[in-house]
């Protein structure tokens, strides 16, 4: 699979779909390919905004602290990735869909990309972006959900696609909400 065919596959439950589909790509591979490097990038963020907009925001806090908040963010963050196929998996299955662990990994896997890349709008100190951006690329990881649920688990009903992937986008919200709440806690109560 090629980064370049995520927003097709935002926008399509084809293109990359079919192409993980044909080739089942291994789950390890995925997970070191995807998964680890695109996790990096939101504890990098924190720990470049602990010295921007976060030292302007929160001038107490140590980067001690921001450092071990970028690290349970890592950590939350990759164990989120099988967590997630399970709950795509048991969500799939209960409905009556075809479901396999590996299908299921790799909506996981690849489900979550935009989240992590709108952790690069740290880069600016533009607190409305901070937050429209995020939001904006919540919904194309929900469309990935989407189109990853109706082409890997072969959901042709749109209604039971749709069944399927509002209950794991909300499990994935409490999830991202979780993360989010990993890094904010422990700042917040230093102050």
């Amino acid at each position: 699979m090629n980064l370049l065919q995520l927003p097709q596959m935002v926008f399509t439950a084809h293109g990359g779909w079919d192409e993980i589909e044909r080739t089942r790509p291994d789950k390890r591979q995925m997970f070191f390919e995807y998964a680890l490097p695109m996790s990096l990038l939101p504890p990098a963020m924190i720990l470049f905004a602990a010295d921007g907009l976060g030292a302007t925001r929160f001038p107490d806090i140590p980067y001690s602290l921001w450092l071990l908040s970028a690290l349970l963010f890592l950590v939350l963050e990759l164990l989120s990735v099988p967590l997630m196929a399970k709950a795509i998996r048991a969500v799939a299955r209960s409905s009556g869909a075809h479901a396999t662990e590996h299908d299921a990994f790799m909506i996981a896997t690849l489900a979550p990309i935009p989240l992590w890349l709108s952790s690069l709008v740290l880069l600016q100190d533009q607190v409305w972006l901070i937050f429209a951006v995020p939001l904006l690329l919540l919904i194309a990881t929900a469309s990935l959900i989407r189109h990853g649920v109706e082409r890997m688990f072969r959901v042709s009903e749109p209604v039971r696609a749709d069944e399927i992937s509002l209950v794991v986008i909300s499990f994935g919200i409490l999830v991202w909400m979780a993360l989010l709440a990993s890094v904010l806690l422990p700042l917040l109560a230093s102050r």
